[in-house]
C-alpha cells in the first residue's frame, strides 16, 4: 500500500481493504471544519464499493456527505471548494486491479502536516449520523465560459481510456463546436492501459491521422496526452496549452514543478509573467500556489494544469 499527499492506494482485496478505508475515512473527517464533504469516483470495478464505505464512515461521524458518482478528478477538486473537503476514489494511472482514496481540503490536496492525522487512528467525537445527497456539477458550463467559443469546428479525436473522462470531454468538446470522434469508450474491450504517459496508444494515433489533434485521458481524467499527426507529444506540449491560455486570460503568476521543463519557465517570462517552482506533486504545486497567490500551476512530468 502507498500512503503519500498523492492519496493513499492499494491492489484492493490484496493490501487494501474495506476495514482500511473505513478506517482512513474515520480519520480523515476529523480534519472536516465545514461538516461537508463532496465524493466521486473513477471507472474502477472496485469503485462502488469503497465509495460506500468511505461514505458510512463520514455519516457515521456526523459529515454531510455529497455523491458526485462517477466523475473526473477535477471536478471533485472544483466541488470541494464549496463543500469543503472531498474524497476522489480512484488510483489514478495505477493497474486496474489497484484502488485508493484522495483527500482534499478547501479544494488542495492534504499536505505533509495533515498525512499522519489521516494515517493515525483518531478518536472523533460522537453525533448526529449525516446524510447523503446526489448532487451534480456545473463543470462543463463553468469551462465553456473560460474557454470561449472556438471556430471552424475542428476535427478531434479523444480516447476516454474507459475512465471518467468519459463523460465531461466529450460533451465539452462537442459543446464547444468541436466534431468529435471517441475511441475506447468504455473500460470492457479498451484496447490500452490506465496510463496514456507510457501507453503506445496506438488506436488514438491511427485515428489522429484523420483528426486534427487527439486527446489520451487516464482513468480519473486528470493525465492528458496530446496526439498530432500520428505522434504523441511530451507532457510538457499538454501543459504549454494550458499556459497558454493562460495567459491569453491575462495571468501572469505560475507555479510549476521541479520536473518542468524550462523551456515553459520561459515562455511564461517572455511572456511577462513569473514563475515559483515547487517540489513535484500536485499538493506541492497547488500548497505554494495558495502561499504565493499564484493564478495557475502545472506538473511537467504527467501534463496536468492546475
Amino acid at each position: 500500500m502507498k500512503k503519500t499527499i498523492s492519496g493513499i492506494r492499494g491492489i484492493f482485496g490484496d493490501d487494501l481493504n474495506l476495514k482500511d478505508v473505513l478506517q482512513f475515512c474515520n480519520n480523515f473527517s476529523s480534519l472536516i471544519k465545514s461538516k461537508k464533504c463532496v465524493i466521486g469516483m473513477d471507472t474502477r470495478p472496485s469503485g462502488e464499493m469503497i465509495k460506500d464505505a468511505a461514505t458510512s464512515a463520514l455519516m457515521k461521524n456526523g459529515i454531510n456527505v455529497f455523491d458526485l458518482g462517477m466523475v473526473p478528478t477535477p471536478v471533485v477538486f472544483r466541488e470541494s471548494r464549496n463543500y469543503g473537503s472531498g474524497i476522489i476514489v480512484s488510483s489514478s494511472h495505477n493497474p486496474i486491479e489497484w484502488n485508493g482514496m484522495k483527500f482534499i481540503i478547501d479544494g488542495r490536496g492534504i499536505n505533509e502536516k495533515e498525512l499522519p492525522q489521516i494515517l493515525e487512528n483518531q478518536k472523533v467525537d460522537k453525533s448526529e449520523t449525516g446524510i447523503k445527497k446526489d448532487v451534480s456539477s456545473s463543470y462543463i458550463e463553468d469551462a465553456k465560459k473560460i474557454i470561449g467559443n472556438i471556430n471552424n469546428s475542428p476535427k478531434i479525436v479523444v480516447d476516454i481510456g474507459g475512465g471518467a473522462a468519459r463523460d465531461f470531454a466529450p460533451k465539452l468538446l462537442t459543446e464547444l463546436g468541436c466534431h468529435v470522434q471517441i475511441v475506447n469508450e468504455n473500460l470492457d474491450n479498451c484496447s490500452r492501459g490506465p496510463d496514456p504517459t507510457t501507453d503506445t496508444l496506438s488506436d488514438l494515433i491511427a485515428a489522429s491521422t484523420k483528426n486534427e489533434i487527439g486527446f489520451a485521458f487516464d482513468l480519473d481524467g486528470d493525465r492528458l496526452v496530446v496526439v498530432r499527426n500520428g505522434k504523441k507529444q511530451i507532457p510538457d506540449v499538454t501543459l504549454g496549452l494550458g499556459v497558454a491560455k493562460s495567459l491569453e486570460l491575462g495571468y501572469k503568476s505560475f507555479v510549476l514543478s521541479m520536473d518542468t521543463s524550462i523551456s515553459i519557465e520561459k515562455f511564461i517570462k517572455e511572456s511577462g509573467g513569473t514563475v515559483k517552482r515547487s517540489k513535484v506533486g500536485e499538493a506541492n504545486v497547488i500548497d505554494l500556489m495558495i502561499k504565493s497567490k499564484a493564478q495557475a500551476g502545472g506538473e511537467g512530468s504527467s501534463g496536468g494544469f492546475i
